[in-house]
């Protein structure tokens, strides 16, 4: 993980300049969002993308209405470039290459409350994208309700009990096609 995560921070670092100026160009506030999520062993982490969304529209969950994101932060969000920074939390350690992806403190004491075994998925690192991620069924973080994440962390679970260097790749390739077809979420 950190060895291939180290060589596509580089590569990506080449994209930074262009991505930063235009989120400076369309409302001039600051070219990173860094939020906290809950990780391995529920350890909070800090996780770092390019914002995408108006500065006065984002509270402090990194959580706001649909109209608050800007024409290029939809643009990075659909390409999945707002994600790049979190290469970086791959190198730290913090997250995995593959994996469940991390959820927001207060939606986390929410599900563990409501959902039998969600803490399971906290004993891997988390991931960028997951095996949850290729079979959604709303688009992440829309609302604290139980019944998305009851399903997605059957997939969570899945991915926990069978994964393997092959899981991995298919969740990888599956991904990278997702992206270049532009049916990212």
């Amino acid at each position: 993980d950190v060895t291939l995560a180290s060589l596509l921070g580089a590569i990506s670092l080449v994209g930074y300049p262009f991505v930063a100026l235009a989120i400076k160009a369309e409302d001039n506030g600051p070219v990173f969002h860094t939020h906290e999520r809950i990780g391995k062993n529920d350890k909070p982490i800090k996780i770092v993308k390019f914002r995408s969304m108006s500065v006065a529209a984002q509270d402090e969950t990194g959580a706001s209405s649909p109209q608050a994101v800007t024409r290029i932060g939809s643009f990075i969000r659909k390409t999945r470039i707002d994600e790049l920074p979190q290469l970086w939390n791959v190198v730290r350690g913090d997250l995995s290459l593959i994996g469940p992806r991390p959820e927001l403190p207060p939606f986390v004491d929410l599900y563990e409350k409501e959902i039998p075994f969600h803490s399971i998925r906290h004993l891997i690192k988390p991931g960028l994208p997951g095996w949850a991620q290729l079979h959604p069924t709303t688009p992440p973080n829309s609302s604290p309700s139980t019944e998305d994440p009851k399903m997605k962390l059957s997939y969570d679970l899945y991915y926990i009990k069978n994964r393997s260097f092959l899981l991995d790749l298919n969740i990888a390739l599956k991904t990278i096609r997702e992206l270049v077809s532009r049916k990212g979420r």
